[in-house]
């Protein structure tokens, strides 16, 4: 028994995922950042466990973003589709 030959269709389609993905990055380090701002001016806002879970998480969408630089097409939609659903889970 054989395997079937491997599907050659891209993972991204052109103007889709991949073309959104630094927009959407951007829209969660924004939501980071925002969040990161009111805590600033109300300590009391978030717990300081919290407001280093989101600097950790904003740092490494800063580095997803300058990874999308250089990633190859299906590399950038897999960041995009993370990020769309990372948007979707901070805005739920």
């Amino acid at each position: 028994m054989s395997l079937p030959p491997e599907d050659p269709t891209p993972l991204h389609q052109p103007g889709g995922d991949a073309a959104q993905a630094p927009e959407t990055v951007r829209r969660v380090i924004d939501w980071y950042n925002s969040r990161l701002l009111a805590a600033r001016r109300d300590p009391q806002a978030a717990s300081p466990e919290q407001v280093a879970a989101w600097r950790q998480a904003r740092d490494q969408a800063l580095d997803d973003l300058e990874r999308l630089e250089t990633a190859d097409a299906d590399e950038t939609v897999q960041i995009a589709l993370v990020y769309a659903a990372r948007f979707r889970e901070l805005h739920g």
